[in-house]
């Protein structure tokens, strides 16, 4: 059938307001060639649509003369029907309801700004000759406690039954890793501590680093709802959480993830539990002490490169200031960043997009952000 004559047939029994076309696609069948099919496209409604309802009453289809047609199968006019999952049905009060809401709710623009209160991303680098005054620090901390060569000499008979002796009288024993397999494992622990100490990053940053934070501002003049929005943050920049001194366990080691630090050298006791000082205060050289970890609880979630800040209702006209975050990278970044962002909300058509520019700060060390915990504490504990 012709489009056409479609139109005119079908037009006067459901107005000139909706948009439909319609289409033929031909489909191979068995025992059947190329078989039409018609297809008939109509578009989604927007918010501010009217109700769209029967405009002519439609009569039932002729039956056979031995079944004559019934009244209850005549469409009225001004009869409205709505789609469900693979049904077409007459619209009942609810669904008369949403129907009002949608022509109640004119169209207008999703209108958001978004703009920066306070905060940099941080380019935070690891100088090479920092990393090992640190590791330096820590192997000459474990050396120290090795006595002098000298007294591991092999003694006279008499010695060796007096150091048998004390071992039965204290219940102590000599190392048995002897002076040589002692710094063969201080010299492992100081390679595992160059590798492990750049990735606690992360962790340092989210207690240390200052934090960005954003405002939202409503242009519309509509009460937007569960406006979620993801900031697109560039490859290499790491956002995080922060994290407050206060929260932090101060019986944990900091920064966590980092080897164990070998047993100091000397007399054991059989069966004897061995607590590591070191690792508890690792930077000791740049700090008293610190927070221990990332929270457990994520206020925005972090998807690939890409931050999003958990839903909040957004009044008209108003702003609502956004979860802070941290913004670090490794990479000697300067000036600035133009971060592109988007934003939904569950009663609004569309996406609100735009763009927020990120100052870059001047370049910090890792462990000038662990001197900066450290002070950080040390304020909190003076006011305590």
């Amino acid at each position: 059938m012709d489009s056409v004559e479609l139109e005119r047939w079908i037009t006067p029994y459901v107005g000139e307001d909706i948009d439909w076309r319609t289409t033929y696609v031909h489909v191979s069948e068995e025992e059947y060639e190329r078989l039409p099919v018609l297809i008939v496209t109509v578009s989604p409604p927007n918010w501010g649509d009217p109700i769209f309802c029967i405009r002519k009453e439609i009569p039932p289809p002729p039956r056979g003369e031995s079944d004559q047609a019934k009244d209850k199968d005549t469409i009225r006019e001004a009869a409205i029907f709505v789609r469900s999952s693979g049904r077409t049905d007459r619209a009942r009060a609810t669904d008369i309801d949403r129907l009002g809401e949608r022509l109640l709710r004119k169209h207008q623009t999703f209108d958001l700004t978004l703009t920066l209160q306070q905060g940099e991303v941080i380019p935070v680098l690891i100088p090479d000759d920092a990393l090992e005054k640190v590791v330096n620090a820590q192997r000459e901390s474990l050396v120290s406690r090795l006595p002098r060569a000298a007294t591991h000499k092999s003694g006279t008979v008499e010695q060796t039954m007096q150091a048998l002796a004390s071992e039965i009288a204290t219940g102590r024993k000599p190392d048995p890793r002897g002076r040589d397999g002692y710094l063969k494992e201080v010299e492992l622990y100081r390679e595992e501590l160059r590798k492990a100490l750049p990735q606690t990053l992360p962790e340092v940053a989210a207690l240390a680093a200052p934090r960005v934070e954003l405002r939202l501002h409503n242009r519309t003049h509509t009460h937007l709802k569960d406006v979620q929005v993801r900031l697109k943050m560039p490859e290499g920049v790491l956002t995080l959480v922060p994290m407050d001194p206060q929260d932090r366990d101060r019986r944990a080691p900091f920064p966590s993830g980092l080897p164990e630090a070998p047993r100091p050298y000397g007399p054991v006791k059989v069966n004897s539990f061995h607590f590591d000082p070191l690792r508890s205060s690792i930077v000791q050289s740049f700090m008293g002490g610190v927070p221990s970890a990332v929270p457990s609880r994520w206020d925005i979630e972090v998807e690939g490169t890409t931050v999003v800040f958990p839903a909040e209702d957004l009044r008209v006209a108003l702003s609502e200031d956004m979860v802070a975050f941290v913004a670090v990278t490794e990479q000697p970044l300067s000036g600035t960043l133009t971060v592109p962002w988007t934003a939904t909300a569950t009663n609004m058509d569309g996406t609100a997009q735009g763009t927020v520019t990120l100052p870059i700060a001047p370049e910090r060390s890792l462990f000038a952000l662990i001197a900066d915990a450290d002070d950080t504490e040390d304020q909190g504990e003076d006011e305590d």
